[in-house]
């Protein structure tokens, strides 16, 4: 049995698949399992993933007949893993070389979600700036606290991206995958939401996932309606999780989840402009 199972859920992937494949097979901690599925791409995503699961028996390649949808996906190859710790791998992202071998280690001595640095790239894969970058993502503490710490931090630090952590296998529950299914686009938050009642989120050390940025947008394509900010803090949401102390809780701390989503840039501007004064 491998020590981590790597689940890639993958659907038309082929711009960027290989380098994702290629990079987890690189890692200097070797004892994991990739288990791939494809949701019945129309690309070259077939061609590369047997190609891959040929030559390293550690690729576990499977084909779906017809395409079962996005939750459906993420959920088929957590149901394969036979390691007692798991990850997500999203096909477009990739991972330093050491991340494995950083945060394994740390997913072994405790019973949390591992999570190392996150570094935003752009979509052709260059680095770029952004205010989630080098954050430690980190929630601690009894189990209300951390659940309301998680949720009134502004979506736009990188919190969703902790689904692509470490976790002990026993810990995604099925009432965890059917809050990932039940939510659409912001499942991934409300999912960890639900898990952060159980235990916590840990850095885990500073190894980085690199995060894709979308393409932008070709000319004359309209843009999407900008988000209202109880969209945009998940109000409706958060409000239908949890315990009934969670809501009260996220009611009550409602308008600092607002001054954070509104303000929170140019505090933390003011912040670094106040500490490289001081220095000097």
């Amino acid at each position: 049995m491998p020590e981590i199972s790597i689940g890639l859920p993958v659907y038309n992937g082929g711009q960027h698949l290989r380098l994702a494949i290629d990079l987890i097979l690189k890692q200097s901690f070797s004892d994991f399992e990739l288990i791939i599925s494809d949701n019945a791409s129309t690309d070259d995503t077939e061609q590369i993933c047997r190609e891959f699961a040929s030559r390293d028996n550690r690729v576990k390649y499977f084909r779906q007949s017809e395409n079962i949808g996005v939750a459906n996906n993420f959920r088929f190859v957590f149901e394969q893993a036979t390691a007692p710790l798991f990850k997500w791998m999203a096909h477009d992202d990739w991972i330093d070389a050491d991340w494995l071998s950083v945060l394994v280690p740390v997913a072994k001595a405790k019973h949390a979600i591992i999570f190392g640095h996150l570094q935003m790239v752009t979509h052709d894969g260059q680095n770029m700036a952004h205010q989630a970058n080098g954050r430690k993502m980190q929630y601690n503490g009894p189990a209300w606290w951390r659940r309301l710490a998680f949720a009134i931090e502004p979506a736009n630090l990188g919190k969703a991206n902790v689904i692509y952590g470490i976790f002990p296998r026993d810990a995604i529950t099925q009432e965890s995958l059917r809050t990932f299914s039940t939510y659409g686009a912001p499942g991934d938050v409300m999912m960890l939401t639900e898990c952060l009642g159980r235990l916590p989120i840990v850095f885990g050390g500073p190894s980085r996932l690199f995060k894709r940025s979308p393409a932008p947008r070709p000319p004359g394509v309209m843009k999407e309606r900008r988000a209202s900010i109880f969209e945009r803090t998940m109000l409706r949401q958060f409000l239908s999780i949890g315990p009934i102390s969670f809501r009260i809780g996220y009611l009550l701390l409602y308008p600092l989840a607002i001054g954070r989503m509104k303000y929170g840039r140019k505090l933390r501007r003011l912040r670094a402009h106040l500490i490289g004064s001081s220095l000097t």
